[in-house]
């Protein structure tokens, strides 16, 4: 039996993907800030993958998002914002990766996420108030992150990121429409559009994909 290391398990992907994993028969080892784990304290990180280390893969989906909201507080504090994303997204994501690695001695694969802003910038007619420029920054760097550890350790084990569409939940109707328009498949992405892609990166079929930024939005980034 596969063993997966998820993080951010009780987020709007991760619950899914967890009963998602289950229903295959694989054993899902839960890590997200709402079971009261800190993945930004590197004792605490290197602890939880040492007392996991017989896993086979590293699913990451915790991260700090700026979420489209009917109403959105602007941020004074600009050196606030930029240690909150770049701690959550960038930081975060290093230690998870590293200590797999380190630690996990059956190790087979990484999936990162990244997001649509990790290879563009938004289209900012979109959003009410603009997203937060350190959501950006951060994103783009899970590519680097992800790149460098594939380029290190590609040998060993493979280490991807996929790079998705909006996720479609409670945004306004408005938000919605306005963005299904730059979509060719004209709709938000869903949890379950995830699962073929996660289902072949946890295989033996995906042993040759290293270092991979595989986009899933629907087509929004090909025009």
């Amino acid at each position: 039996m596969n063993k997966i290391i998820l993080t951010g398990s009780e987020g709007l992907i991760g619950e899914k993907v967890a009963k998602f994993f289950l229903k295959k028969n694989f054993k899902v080892i839960k890590f997200d800030s709402k079971l009261g784990h800190n993945l930004n304290n590197e004792k605490e990180v290197s602890v939880l993958f040492k007392k996991n280390k017989d896993t086979n893969y590293l699913i990451n989906l915790h991260g700090f998002n700026d979420h489209v909201k009917k109403k959105k507080t602007k941020s004074l504090n600009l050196k606030h914002d930029f240690l909150n994303y770049h701690l959550n997204n960038v930081f975060s994501v290093y230690l998870t990766n590293l200590n797999f690695i380190r630690h996990c001695k059956s190790a087979k694969g990484i999936i990162n996420f990244g997001s649509l802003y990790s290879i563009m910038s938004p289209k900012h007619n979109l959003y009410t108030e603009p997203k937060n420029i350190f959501y950006v920054t951060s994103k783009f760097s899970v590519i680097g992150l992800t790149k460098y550890f594939a380029s290190m350790y590609g040998k060993k084990i493979c280490v991807n990121c996929i790079v998705n569409g909006g996720i479609e939940a409670d945004q306004p109707r408005k938000f919605k429409k306005s963005l299904s328009f730059h979509i060719p498949k004209k709709r938000m992405m869903r949890v379950e559009d995830l699962y073929g892609m996660l289902e072949l990166l946890t295989s033996q079929k995906s042993d040759y994909i290293n270092g991979a930024s595989i986009v899933m939005d629907g087509g929004y980034s090909a025009w």
